[in-house]
């Protein structure tokens, strides 16, 4: 007997610390044919999805699942929400769940909701089915402390933390313990859970000035609310300890990349809170990290929809100061800090590639520095070559992302050949590599390439080369990834032109 979802995470807990390696097996979510990391979709369903109603079919679903639930039928509403859930996210239709519930509490008894609720906790080999019990269990208030250590336990898994928190929220002492949890996770419970932290004590909110925001995901899903919560503003026109501006610059950071959710955009003061973050900067010893950030605020202030100049210049002060240039020139060296040299027109490619050289397993991702400028191409193929086992990289085609450390070779791999699109018939080696890869990401990135190539020259694969159009329908054969169909059949058709369409992710997210 396969054992449930709450012992696998129980199994796995150690001093209070869920294994960071630990994942339950995935379970496909609806429509999407992408794999998530754990909390990941909720996460996108909570912070970039609309959410509309249920329809009548899902409602009735949904009570029917309910009724059963309130005659203590375990097993039957277990697999109810498991087939209502398939394509009823729990997150997204949470409310309708709990207010039905509400609304019916007369006809449905409570002590077998309660019961069967606990049930699905405890017992349930079903993702969802487990949230769903979290959720109706929410409904009930301040539980026992068994049932509460159960509720602490499935929060340490990123999955369940935002059902975890939302219990919480109703426990007497709950933020204590949101903290406790927001202090335990790495993703998106992390990120839930800080969304949901109240800053009731000078610990709370230190914490979430230097580490509230950091994260496995993007940092700028908490900067804004550390910004907000911890007072940082205040901290930062008052006299910062190094520690605390450590933490001022992480969240300038976030608060910069407004890519996922709103950041400095959303700060009455920012020009003002630049000018005193830029004022202080140099007092307290900034390293690449910090450079790093100056060199964020100056494009943010030079972006033509914000054109602070006085910002800007305030960044140009510091970057080209002798200490900044000196914390380059020793940063290079060591592979590090290449943005800020590319941007201040520094030279490090000579730098870069002996690093590489030396360290290639630690460097290999910095290949795109060095293929922009003609003169490193030959030397990085080379590199490559000697780096990479081609030819025991080959393998049947799997429709899987084949990651782990084992498959170490292939993302390499890829960082080369994903630079190689505005760089007709160069590296065909690798190219011919990637579409014997079993990585699919490999094949789709091979694929792109020649497509890039083929429209560049105007020619047909099959005359542009024929050696990899003979490849490539052996791997018609054989490749499983049905999206790659329709990146494969156009280039052996001959065709030469390819519409603009919207890339798949084939990593996982």
């Amino acid at each position: 007997m396969e054992k449930s979802i709450y012992q696998q995470i129980t199994d796995h807990i150690f001093d209070g610390v869920l294994d960071a390696d630990f994942s339950l097996p995935d379970e496909k979510v609806g429509w999407s044919p992408l794999r998530f990391a754990p909390g990941a979709f909720d996460g996108l369903c909570i912070y970039h999805m609309r959410h509309g109603e249920l329809d009548a079919d899902a409602a009735k679903q949904m009570a029917v699942a309910l009724k059963t639930v309130a005659k203590g039928d375990y097993s039957g509403a277990n697999e109810l929400f498991h087939d209502w859930t398939k394509e009823h996210r729990t997150v997204t239709y949470i409310d309708d769940l709990q207010k039905y519930v509400l609304d019916h509490a007369k006809k449905l008894d409570p002590e077998n909701v309660h019961r069967v609720a606990l049930s699905m906790v405890l017992h349930s080999g079903y993702i969802e089915c487990v949230k769903v019990g979290l959720a109706l269990l929410e409904l009930f208030g301040e539980p026992e402390e068994k049932l509460k250590e159960i509720i602490r336990r499935l929060g340490l898994y990123d999955e369940f933390t935002i059902f975890s928190v939302w219990n919480m929220q109703k426990w007497e002492n709950g933020n204590p313990e949101i903290f406790s949890l927001a202090q335990k996770t790495r993703s998106w419970g992390h990120i839930h859970a800080v969304e949901r932290l109240e800053p009731e004590t000078d610990e709370i909110r230190h914490w979430l000035l230097t580490e509230g925001t950091v994260n496995d995901v993007v940092n700028a899903y908490s900067s804004l609310t550390c910004w907000q919560k911890s007072g940082a503003e205040e901290i930062l026109f008052g006299n910062p300890t190094q520690e605390e501006f450590k933490g001022i610059v992480t969240l300038v950071e976030g608060l910069l990349d407004e890519g996922p959710v709103p950041g400095i955009s959303e700060l009455e003061n920012a020009e003002g809170i630049l000018q005193r973050f830029l004022e202080l900067a140099p007092e307290y010893s900034p390293g690449i990290d910090e450079y790093e950030t100056i060199l964020s605020v100056r494009e943010w202030a030079e972006d033509e929809d914000v054109n602070l100049s006085s910002v800007s210049k305030a960044c140009d002060s510091i970057l080209h100061s002798p200490a900044c240039m000196a914390e380059i020139e020793k940063a290079v060296k060591e592979g590090s800090g290449l943005r800020l040299a590319e941007k201040l027109d520094i030279p490090f490619r000579d730098q870069l590639l002996s690093y590489m050289q030396r360290d290639f397993d630690r460097s290999y991702y910095n290949v795109r520095y060095l293929l922009k400028d003609p003169a490193y191409v030959e030397p990085v193929l080379r590199l490559f070559h000697e780096k990479l086992p081609l030819a025991e990289m080959k393998g049947e085609p799997v429709d899987d992302p084949c990651m782990g450390e084992e498959y170490k070779d292939y993302d390499k791999l890829q960082f080369l050949i994903q630079e190689l699109d505005a760089m007709p018939l160069t590296g065909t080696e690798f190219i011919k590599a990637a579409l014997q890869s079993p990585a699919s990401r490999n094949r789709y990135r091979a694929l792109t390439v020649l497509q890039a190539w083929v429209q560049a020259k105007g020619t047909a694969l099959s005359v542009l080369l024929p050696e990899i159009y003979e490849d490539l329908l052996l791997l018609r054969k054989r490749e499983m990834k049905e999206d790659h169909f329709k990146m494969i059949d156009p280039l052996l058709e001959g065709r030469t032109e390819f519409p603009d369409e919207e890339e798949d992710d084939e990593s996982e997210e």
